[in-house]
């Protein structure tokens, strides 16, 4: 006998591959309710050791969060840290107070205390959820995961897996244990990058055997403090199917054989082994020194796929639908409506620090717009190095680079600016409130690359 869309079960999201996800505390079917408790643990980062980390429900990262559209959603936190700490839903178009940016009048989670964020899951996307306080240092601590918004039904993929892959890095010390926080020069300048990298918490995916035909969904969240990562693609048919808010149109999805994924952004990828291959790797690329002093590229294989020739071959289509998109109406020719200049500076004692407009939070410019108001921004990056940029509680669109067209489409939360760049994205400002926008590295926010625009209702 079928049952009515109230009496399904709680839990009854379609399957994800390569995450532990978490159990829906509430029965309804339109109501997604969790419970995470933020603690200090232990996890085997690297072989053989164990490294003290700070981890949602005993796990680093964090078990992966799913709703649906229109889903309302409900995530109960109770911190055990030695310090306050929020959780900011990154991409999610959230209101302001559950945002879990400690602004006007929003204060942390303070230490033995439970907070519940409740919102509505406007968008259907890979999002991922970090403190939204201090994320230098409790991001670099293990505090991360994902959160799947699963699209309607008829929008959803034809694949045999949907995975998620959580790619992030951490700087370990000669006792295998998270190194402390520093500011030294190179950190202030670069971020802090770490020297293992992780995908899923592990050094290595463990090995993904695909049938004869197969094709996987894949959700690619980079979480790193400050290592914007480029992945190739040995012995694989990589398709790019979406990026930050999910699922593209079938006119901007293409053939890839390299990703580039800035601090904080996501990707989506219909992945399947090349015609003629019976393995493959997802490869991760970092710059290293070779034996004369040069920097020279290494791939790091970290997601290794195998034929199972043993398996009922696969005839699933893949991403064959079209979703409908409300985008900003603006091209590369639209008047700037608003402009900003991000780069670095000194304090009066001669300390690095990041500025907007010359502002270093908590100071900054006042900027409001309307709710609903289309604004054209420019960035522009002083810097000579390229380095993203997100924006909290609103999605937009990346218009030109330098004055020319691009196609970077969709929906996004971050942006990459080349350094020295002028970038131009466009935004509707649909959701009101307070709302940040600041360097995507987090040691960059730190040091002040923070500043605040109102969208008044």
């Amino acid at each position: 006998m079928g049952c009515t869309p109230d009496e399904l079960p709680a839990d009854d999201y379609p399957p994800l591959a390569g995450a532990t996800t978490l159990e829906d505390l509430d029965p309804q079917y339109d109501v997604a309710e969790y419970a995470l408790t933020v603690d200090v643990t232990s996890a085997e980062l690297v072989e053989d050791a164990s490294t003290e980390v700070w981890a949602y429900n005993g796990m680093s990262p964090g078990p992966v969060l799913q709703a649906r559209v229109g889903d309302l959603v409900r995530v109960h936190v109770t911190n055990n840290l030695p310090q306050p700490t929020t959780v900011h839903w990154q991409g999610m178009r959230v209101t302001d107070d559950m945002d879990g940016s400690t602004v006007m009048g929003v204060y942390g989670i303070a230490s033995g205390e439970t907070f519940t964020y409740e919102f509505v899951a406007r968008d259907a996307g890979t999002f991922w959820y970090h403190p939204g306080v201090l994320p230098e240092l409790q991001v670099e601590a293990g505090l991360y995961g994902a959160f799947v918004v699963h699209e309607a039904e008829e929008l959803r993929p034809d694949v045999d897996a949907d995975r998620v892959l959580i790619f992030d890095d951490v700087l370990l010390d000669e006792d295998d244990q998270v190194a402390p926080q520093d500011m030294e020069h190179h950190v202030q300048m670069h971020g802090r990058a770490g020297n293992v990298l992780l995908v899923n918490g592990r050094t290595e995916e463990r090995t993904i055997d695909l049938a004869p035909g197969a094709v996987e969904r894949w959700r690619i969240v980079n979480t790193a403090n400050a290592r914007s990562m480029t992945f190739r693609f040995e012995g694989l048919e990589v398709r790019e199917i979406g990026s930050d808010a999910g699922l593209w149109r079938q006119s901007w999805s293409r053939d890839i054989d390299e990703l580039f994924l800035p601090v904080g952004a996501r990707a989506e990828l219909e992945v399947r082994l090349d015609d003629d291959e019976d393995s493959g790797a997802m490869q991760n690329v970092v710059l290293v020194l070779n034996n004369f002093g040069n920097v020279v590229e290494e791939e790091v294989g970290m997601v290794p796929v195998r034929l199972d020739e043993d398996a009922e071959p696969s005839s699933r289509a893949g991403h064959t639908s079209d979703p409908s998109y409300a985008l900003p109406d603006a091209d590369e020719d639209s008047d700037i409506d608003h402009s900003m200049t991000l780069g670095p500076a000194q304090d009066e004692y001669g300390q690095a620090t990041w500025e907007i407009d010359g502002n270093t939070w908590p100071d900054y410019d006042e900027w409001r717009v309307d709710a609903g108001e289309l604004e054209v921004i420019e960035l522009r990056n002083l810097f000579g190095m390229g380095y993203p940029v997100h924006f909290h509680g609103q999605l937009f669109t990346i218009i030109s680079r330098d004055g020319e067209e691009v196609d970077e489409p969709g929906l996004r939360d971050t942006v990459w600016l080349n350094g020295g760049e002028d970038v131009v994205i466009a935004t509707d400002f649909d959701n009101p409130g307070f709302w940040l926008y600041r360097g995507s590295i987090f040691e960059y926010a730190a040091l002040g690359m923070v500043g605040l625009v109102e969208v008044r209702e």
